[in-house]
Order: C-alpha cells, then sequence, then structure tokens
C-alpha cells in the first residue's frame, strides 16, 4: 500500500511547506507530484493536508505518516549506502543523538549532506544512546548532538539552536486551561516517557524532582508516533521537545503547554572531540540550517 516514494514526498511537503516547493525537491513537475498525492489520498481513504493553506497543514492522517517518514527513511538511507557497496571507498563520518525525537531536523540534513558530498558516508550509531559522551571518548563516535553540556577538555561543543521541552496533552485534559504546568500537577497524571532512564531525562531531574514531585505513574514508549497517539487519545501525558508537536499544536489535535511559568528551554549542542574538528565542520551548518529552518517554523507558530 504504502511506498517509500510516498514518505519521501511526506518530508518533502514538510520540507518546502507548499506543493510547488516539495516538487522542487523531489526533482518531479507539480502535476505528476499532485497526481502521486491524490492516487495516495485514494488508496488510504483519506486526506493528508489542507488544500489552499500556506504553509501547508496536515491532516492527522497526514501527521501520522510523517511521523512514520520520519523514522523510517533514515533507516533505508542507511542500508542502501551499505548495500551499494561503498563502505570501503567513503570516508565514514560516525554521528549519535541523545533524542528519541531528532528525526525532523536531522534526516534532511542527512539527505542534504548525501547530495553535496558523496564521498561521505554519515552512519547513525545506536539511533539513540543514553551515554553519548563516553562513545566520544572511546572514538566511537566522531559527532554527538545532545543537549548536555558536559565539561571535559577534550571535547568541544558547538551550538545549534535553542528549543523547548514542553508538556503536551489531551485536548480535553483538565490541565489544558492552565498557562502553564507546575510539578505537582503531574502527581495525578500517567507521563509517557521514551525508553531512557529518568535520572537522564529532563523533565525530571530540572522539572519534578527539584519540587520533590512524583506522576502517578510512567510508562515507556519508543516511538514518537505511538507516544503522541497515546497522549490525544487520553492515556497520558508526555514532555517533549516541541519542535515535535508544533503541527498538532497548530491543528488542534493536541495542548501545549510551557513547563513552569518561564518554561524549560534547552540548547542543541553538537558535540566532539577537537581532534576531529576538520572531520564534522562540513556536516555541522547542514544541521544547524535544518534546525533552524524548525525553529524559523515553530516562531512563526508559536504556542498559544
Amino acid at each position: 500500500m504504502l511506498e517509500l516514494k510516498h514518505l519521501k514526498t511526506m518530508l518533502a511537503l514538510e520540507r518546502g511547506g507548499n506543493l510547488v516547493s516539495a516538487s522542487a525537491l523531489l526533482f518531479m513537475s507539480h502535476s505528476a507530484l499532485s497526481h502521486q498525492l491524490k492516487e495516495l489520498e485514494s488508496r488510504i481513504g483519506e486526506r493528508l493536508f489542507e488544500r489552499k493553506t500556506e504553509p501547508l497543514r496536515f491532516t492527522e492522517s497526514g501527521l501520522m505518516l510523517l511521523n512514520l517518514a520520519r523514522e523510517v527513511i533514515p533507516r533505508v538511507t542507511k542500508v542502501e549506502a551499505e548495500l551499494k557497496g561503498g563502505i570501503d571507498r567513503v570516508e565514514e563520518l560516525r554521528i549519535g543523538i541523545e533524542c528519541h525525537a531528532c528525526f525532523q531536523w536531522l534526516l534532511p540534513a542527512i539527505t542534504e549532506f548525501n547530495q553535496r558530498y558523496a564521498d561521505i558516508r554519515v552512519d547513525l550509531q545506536g539511533e539513540n544512546l543514553f551515554d553519548g559522551v563516553t562513545e566520544l571518548e572511546r572514538q566511537s563516535l566522531d559527532l554527538l548532538f545532545t543537549d548536555d553540556r558536559v565539561a571535559l577538555d577534550d571535547l568541544e561543543y558547538e551550538t545549534l539552536g535553542e528549543f523547548e521541552l514542553v508538556l503536551v496533552m489531551g485536548l480535553n485534559d483538565a490541565l489544558a486551561s492552565r498557562h502553564y504546568i507546575q510539578p505537582e500537577d503531574l502527581k495525578s497524571r500517567r507521563l509517557l516517557t521514551y525508553p531512557v532512564p529518568l535520572a537522564k531525562l529532563d523533565v525530571f531531574r530540572q522539572f519534578l524532582q527539584p519540587a520533590m514531585c512524583q506522576p502517578q505513574s510512567v510508562k515507556t514508549v519508543a516511538n514518537s508516533s505511538v507516544m503522541l497517539q497515546m497522549v490525544a487519545a487520553g492515556l497520558g501525558v508526555a514532555a517533549v521537545p516541541d519542535w515535535l508537536v508544533k503541527d498538532f499544536d497548530r491543528q488542534q489535535l493536541l495542548c501545549i503547554r510551557p513547563l513552569g511559568p518561564k518554561g524549560l528551554n534547552k540548547t542543541l549542542y553538537g558535540a566532539y572531540q577537537a581532534a576531529n574538528r576538520d572531520k564534522v565542520q562540513d556536516f555541522l551548518p547542514v544541521v544547524r540550517r535544518s534546525f533552524e529552518a524548525l525553529l524559523t517554523s515553530r516562531h512563526q507558530n508559536p504556542i498559544d
């Protein structure tokens, strides 16, 4: 039913913001893209986005496909590179992430970089790491994307941008009436988290633990799309980066509120050993542009 070209099209629509820009990114005509989308909508029996909106707004079904594309395409890209037999003929850039929600900005960066630098293969190691700094020190990684800055003499950090950790809930949740969330508000809530030690989660170490509060219960969910669907169904709340849920909030599919009166603001870094500075310098500007594109979109459509 679904093909890889459909998933790539969803990513191009997100990146381009409209059909004209998306068709250019896909190197196809506007009419061909329109035909492909109509065929896909006919197959699934659902509309994927709202017509005549600028920027383009995805429907709930469209957002489900978009989140699937964000997770599937990076893995397919990696396997394709290996099958082409180019492992021994190209330089390898080994990157790691300490984030389950990073594909939204990382995938476009990898795609752009692969198009511009055919002699360098970006290899995503382990997908989600609990202790990426240790992997840098072991030299099993060249570059780590993290929001934690550990002071070590041999590590360098480049700031890629700022984001906010927010609480996302169903539209009918009583907390939706609050202007912001306080730690004690979560005492009666089931908190959905990624499968990461609680001590590594910012919502615990920077928000709940300083106030000596705990949620009613915790359930781990590995998939971002599944997590947000559970939130929408009223099966819990979740603390996630604002870039992950801005589309859901704008389309009134979920409700988003700041953690605390000032919000829980974070910085995204690219960390690497000083000896690898030259190796990562071509990739970092591409990542920064991709992340800034999300931030620009977020500020144009701020959270209420």
